[in-house]
Formats: structure tokens, sequence, C-alpha cells
């Protein structure tokens, strides 16, 4: 791919700050030096941001270089802190949802629309072979497309990687002619990490780095596909109750492509269990094979084969107790996003089997939710003792300045453009769940 700013960032919003995502090294100094090109032609606003995990020493001169070469181009810098306990496993993830989280947090506060990163075609080799070796049995081949070319984070902000097509090599070819330096990080000569194992055996091969490239383009349109038919299936076979329960046709599935109907199954499971990630496919092999009358959890859910039909709903267990105070917007249990509008702070928890006979006595009836267990893992919303609603449950007005809606993690944070179908769906059932909360008994 030519490094022609115009062609790179052609798919960027201009009506809306962009940030720029930039450690230093050669990628993201690259990326900054031809966004700025671009952004002086377009009359972009442009923002320059540095993340400072707090990790290495070095961090903070490495933030002040950055600092450096973006006043060279008349450029604001800021540096955001990753602040707190690190955790003391799985620090490359962690940080990694920090640095995102911080980003969209500040694109938030500054209007900004979109998020420029450096990810490279080695990036990209990197990230396919790296899953292609450890089998990728979380996703049934699908996280083979690699890293996206666009990414919807969590609040709705696009992250774009607008180089994905261009080798390392290129972009330090193109520094030099700049006579633009840029910092190595240490860490990637760390053997101790398997990227970095990953980026040695690959090295600069470009027709080996090509031809990953393509295979993960190949697997995205693959990906893509696959999204497409399984939003059409479910928005055609879901079946959506109160509590909420969820319901899918065993016949339905039968007659679909397997990929689908695994694909349609940790779909289902991820709604009704609220799950950061999809369950395995060897999870939805094991679903698959219930009987009638037979049970299974996976991925917090309950999975229950009644008749020709599967049964989706939250278990019962470690499901949080949250105050909500005026003005505060939470993830309650990963499943129900609530959002608190009011000036008194609501509770929410899963109710008890006390609170549960108190809704009955009041309504005069037994709360009509099968199967009755769904009630222990239904949100229940109190104020002081008034307003107390079970949202998803027929009977129960919401609060006038309670929002609450579905939430589908493992599809809405961080969904990649081949997925983008399933994000319209989880759109689709916010709808549909909407209903539960407005029908009256």
């Amino acid at each position: 791919m030519t490094l022609n700013p115009r062609l790179l960032f052609q798919e960027v919003a201009t009506d809306q700050p962009v940030l720029v995502a930039v450690s230093g090294g050669s990628d993201s100094i690259a990326l900054l030096l031809l966004a700025a090109s671009w952004a002086q032609t377009r009359k972009v606003e442009l923002q320059v941001v540095t993340v400072d995990h707090g990790l290495r020493p070095e961090a903070a001169a490495e933030a002040a270089f950055v600092a450096g070469v973006s006043e060279a181009l008349n450029l604001p810098h800021i540096t955001l802190a990753w602040d707190g306990i690190k955790p003391v496993s799985g620090i490359s993830q962690a940080a990694r949802s920090a640095r995102y989280r911080l980003l969209e947090e500040y694109a938030c506060d500054t209007g900004a629309g979109t998020i420029l990163a450096g990810h490279t075609a080695n990036d990209q080799a990197e990230t396919i072979l790296m899953r292609s070796l450890r089998g990728d049995a979380s996703s049934g081949g699908r996280g083979l497309s690699g890293m996206s070319r666009m990414t919807v984070l969590p609040e709705g902000t696009l992250l774009r990687r607008p180089l994905l097509g261009v080798t390392r090599q290129a972009l330090r070819d193109y520094l030099s002619e700049m006579n633009q330096s840029w910092i190595e990080d240490p860490s990637n000569q760390d053997s101790a990490y398997e990227r970095v194992r990953i980026r040695r055996d690959i090295g600069d091969d470009e027709p080996r780095i090509r031809s990953l490239c393509r295979f993960g383009d190949l697997m995205g349109r693959y990906r893509k596909q696959l999204a497409i038919e399984t939003a059409e299936f479910l928005s055609g076979n879901l079946g959506i109750d109160q509590g909420p329960v969820y319901g899918l046709s065993a016949d339905a599935m039968a007659e679909r492509p397997d990929p689908l109907k695994f694909l349609a199954l940790q779909v289902a499971i991820a709604i009704s269990g609220g799950g950061e990630y999809f369950v395995s496919t060897d999870i939805v092999s094991r679903v698959l094979e219930l009987a009638n009358g037979e049970r299974m959890t996976a991925g917090n859910a309950v999975i229950e084969r009644v008749g020709n039909r599967f049964r989706f709903y939250r278990e019962t267990r470690n499901l949080p107790a949250l105050l909500i105070a005026p003005g505060e917007q939470v993830l309650w249990d990963g499943r129900v996003a609530i959002e608190n509008n009011a000036n008194v702070s609501y509770f929410c928890s899963a109710p008890t089997p006390a609170q549960l006979k108190q809704f009955e006595q009041l309504l005069g009836r037994k709360l009509d939710v099968k199967p009755r267990p769904v009630l222990g893992s239904t949100p229940y919303l109190s104020a002081d003792g008034d307003d107390m609603t079970l949202p998803f449950v027929h009977g129960f007005r919401l609060p006038e300045k309670l929002k609450v809606s579905l939430a589908v993690r493992a599809i809405e944070h961080y969904c990649p453009e081949h997925d983008l179908a399933l994000l319209e769906l989880v759109n689709w059932l916010k709808k549909k769940t909407a209903g539960l909360k407005s029908r009256q008994a």
C-alpha cells in the first residue's frame, strides 16, 4: 500500500476531532506524521495522546519525546496515566484494555469520534499466526481474521487502523526519509512474550507477511458473511420471554450449517449469561448434544433442552449488588445497562425470595415467569424502599428517570467491523426487550 495520506485516511470522519494514539515507536510516529499531513489539508482537529501504563521507568521520557514531536507539528499532546494496582497475571491484556478505556474516556471528554492506532501489516501477520498456532478454539476460526481496520469501542468511538496494510519496514524507510527518529521499546526484545517470539520467527519476510495478511482478509470476509447469516437467523428464530428468557428451536438449528449454529449458540449464551467473551466451540458441541430434559451451565448461563427447544437464562450465582448514584451509568452483571437520571440513588441486585413474595402480594397473583428460577437472576431495582421494580417482568413500570436496557458485552465491547451485523442484532434485541419493560399485567 502506498503511503498516500489521502488514501490511508479516506474513511476517517472529519466532522469531529480525531485522536492519534502514539507511543513513540516507529509505527505510531509514522502514523503521527502521516496523520498530521492529512489533517492539515482537510482542516481536521487532531490531538496526540500517549498512554503511560506505569509499568516501565522509561515511559515518562518516551511520553516527553512524543510531546516534542507533536509540538514540532503544532499539535496538542496529552499523556494519560494508568493508575492503580496492576494485576499479577495477564498484564498484557489488562494493559491493552486499560489503554483503550483511557483513550475512549478522553475521546468522549473531547468530543472525538475516532481514535487512530498504528498497527501494521507485521502486527496483523503476527496476530494471525499466533491465533493459528493456538488453535482458535473459542471462535471456530473467526479469530483468524486478525485485527479489523475498524473497531467500535464500548461507548461508540471508532478505533481505526489505517496502516494495517503497510509493513513496518516501509514505515521506517519513510521516517528515515523524513529524518525523524523513534524509540525502540525494550520489551520488544523480551522473548518471554509470545508476540516477540513470533515476530522474530517472521522477521522482515515480506512475502510471508503479505501471505498471512491475505489469509486474514479472506477469513475476515468469511467472518463477516457468517455474522450476517447468523444475525438473520437469530432475528427470525430467537424467542424472548420475560425474565428475560431466550429460546431457540432445535429443529431450526438442525437445518443450518455447523458454523452458523455454533455462532448462534455462542451469541445466545452471551446474551443470556452476560459473559465478556463467547464460550468455546467445545462447549457449544456439548450444548448440541443435550437431550430433552437435560441442562448445563456455560458462560454464566443455564442452557436447557425442553422438547424441541433450547432455553437460555442467567444462572443465579455471582450476581452483584450495586448502588447507582444520581447521574451514574452502570453495567449490571454484564447483561443490563442502567442509567440513573433521578435525584435519588437506586439499589440494584437479584431479588430475594422474601422480596419476590412481597411483589406477588402487591400484585395479588404469582409472577408468570417460566421457569421460576429465572426470577432469582432478574435485576431488582429500588430506591429507599420505594419505586421497586423488576424491569424485565410484566406488571412493573420503570421509574420515569431510570433507563434500563439489554447489554451484550461479548458483542458491544470492542466490536470489529466483521461483526457489525451482530451489533445490529443486539440493537434489535434491545427494542424487543424494551417491550418486556413496558407491558403491564
